[in-house]
């Protein structure tokens, strides 16, 4: 038995949970904290706002797994952090948020500095919210925070706790390990596997559950020779150049394609994931009940969009182990088959307006990324933002290991790409990590590159300049003709990079990416790339096209554009 303080106990709570480190900024409710942390051997990160420090924590948890964790004070810390936190929850990443909060007030007042209410607001976005004050060990509500964080559908987490109980003290016992829980299978998990078993044409369907059970993935795949489709989150669990891959990318295309191949499976095995908006393409993806069956770790994803054949709740690994075990023979896809459906749902060229991108002779979208890729190790790590850039990187990129393409899907925040990347390249600074993002985005979290100096490590950001929230002006011009709101000022990137210590690079018409990136890679430190991104010519034609559009609806007026529509429905 010895005397600790109830930061002191968190601590080892952390520890005891295989924490290895806590993302945050201290503040007054939380130095109690802080200082517990100061003496413990977890690595503290501290970032320049609650926002950034969010997505560093859920950088590091999309890369290992395990919850990240954030440590923010109460009012304006809490809420700052809100956006990451709600990127978290939508795309199923384990975090543990602790939250200092106001100590109770022995008379009640209202209107007390920064006092929120911070539960009601937290419901909807957290898996759970756990009230830590007044509970004698708070080794206990740690534990179970990290377990809720990652268990079922993974998510994060909130932890509300005063500085009073922080600096608390009682005598307490050592903590003991825990045993991992037992988990039976049900009847329907049986049945499952047998089905898998007997399938002729089975179909994988996999999700982000199944990123850290790769090598099983592949290894059944194999065994069974199966074809694979991937949601977004869950690229590069089998690298995108493999055979059994098939490598469709919902923002290259395809949709009607892929449609017809599931129509030709006799079972669809969908591991590991959702199938929200972001999995199946908008809903567009025909999964057939009858032949649909559904493993996930949480129970309410299981028919939450789509009907089943059969649901089971289960953990990606123990699913991708036991069908190892049953099945024992081979489907009856041939090579020829399966290579033929790769060149069918693989991008071919996009029939959409795309800009010229500096990098490459032909400045195509197609030709940087595929630059890019032939420079980047296979273990490289690209982080993508919100914007044009993701659009052309999802539609053009092949990843080829997993956590290869890292990216907001089901919140789609700006401001993600540069932070996340601190993250992941903390949790596992053996593969090489690329932050790829607009300047819109840059402005939003571009300062978070003083956190990566102060940590040191190697990362290599590469921005698109084109002065402006390029996907939405992309929108504007197509509908309207004319942009509005979405011109930005942007500093001088080399000065900005000096000034911080980088390293810049400034990648124009005549440059190579190659090079560029080759260089960057190489060496420790981090590296800005400015890439040029201009309009193509056929931008200015759809901006063209849009106005003569507006023209012709004022000049005709609704009568005649009626009786055009009627008139040409009929031809």
């Amino acid at each position: 038995m010895k005397l600790r303080s109830g930061a002191s106990r968190i601590v080892e709570g952390l520890q005891r949970g295989g924490v290895r480190c806590v993302f945050g900024l201290p503040g007054t409710q939380t130095i109690e904290l802080f200082e517990a942390l100061r003496q413990s051997n977890l690595r503290t990160v501290i970032a320049t706002n609650e926002l950034s420090a969010a997505f560093m924590a859920g950088g590091w948890a999309r890369v290992t797994g395990q919850p990240g964790v954030l440590v923010t004070i109460s009012g304006p810390g809490f809420t700052w952090a809100l956006t990451g936190i709600a990127e978290a929850r939508l795309d199923s990443v384990p975090l543990v948020h602790i939250v200092g909060s106001p100590p109770p007030d022995p008379i009640p007042h209202r209107f007390r500095q920064q006092e929120l209410p911070q539960a009601e607001i937290a419901r909807p976005l957290y898996k759970s919210v756990i009230d830590a004050e007044g509970l004698s060990d708070l080794a206990d509500p740690i534990q179970e925070a990290l377990d809720c964080a990652r268990s079922g559908d993974p998510g994060p987490v909130l932890v509300q706790i005063s500085s009073m109980s922080l600096q608390l003290q009682r005598t307490l016992p050592e903590l003991e390990q825990r045993s991992e829980p037992r988990h039976e299978h049900s009847p329907a998990f049986a049945a499952a596997c047998a089905r898998v078993a007997r399938s002729r044409r089975p179909i994988f369907f996999v999700g982000r559950g199944t990123i850290h059970h790769a090598p099983l993935l592949r290894q059944l795949i194999e065994r069974v020779n199966a074809p694979v489709i991937t949601t977004p989150s869950a690229r590069g669990v089998i690298s995108e150049d493999h055979p059994l891959n098939l490598g469709f990318r919902p923002f290259a295309g395809r949709l009607a394609e892929v449609n017809k191949l599931l129509d030709s499976a006799d079972v669809i095995l969908a591991i590991g994931c959702k199938l929200s908006h972001s999995d199946t393409d908008a809903f567009e993806l025909r999964l057939p009940a009858d032949r649909l069956i559904h493993f996930d770790a949480g129970p309410e994803v299981i028919e939450a969009n789509y009907p089943t054949s059969i649901g089971v709740v289960a953990d990606s690994g123990t699913v991708l182990r036991e069908l190892l075990r049953s099945c024992t023979g081979q489907s009856d896809w041939t090579a020829t088959e399966l290579e033929d459906w790769r060149r069918r749902l693989g991008p071919q060229g996009s029939d959409t307006v795309e800009p010229t991108i500096a990098g490459t002779p032909a400045r195509t979208a197609d030709g940087f990324f595929k630059a890019l890729r032939s420079v980047l190790p296979d273990n490289a790590i690209l982080v993508l933002d919100s914007g044009l850039h993701q659009v052309l990187a999802r539609r053009y990129y092949r990843a080829h290991a997993p956590h290869g393409l890292l990216m907001p899907t089901d919140l789609q925040s700006m401001g993600f790409a540069i932070p996340t990347a601190i993250g992941a390249r903390l949790a596992l600074p053996h593969r090489p990590v690329v932050a790829l993002l607009g300047d819109g985005g840059f402005a939003m979290t571009g300062l978070e590159l003083l956190s990566a100096v102060r940590e040191n490590i190697s990362l290599v950001v590469i921005i698109f300049v084109d002065g402006a929230f390029g996907q939405i002006r992309l929108q504007q011009l197509a509908n309207y003709g004319m942009s509005h709101g979405v011109m930005l000022n942007n500093p001088d990137f080399r000065l900005l990079a000096s000034s911080l210590g980088l390293r810049y690079e400034s990648v124009g018409s005549e440059d190579d990416i190659g090079e560029v990136m080759r260089s960057a890679i190489n060496d420790p430190g981090i590296t800005v790339a400015a890439v040029s991104v201009n309009d193509a010519f056929q931008m200015r034609r759809v901006a063209a096209t849009a106005i003569a559009r507006g023209v012709a609806r004022r000049t005709a007026g609704p009568r005649i554009l009626g009786f055009l529509r009627r008139l040409f429905r009929r031809s």
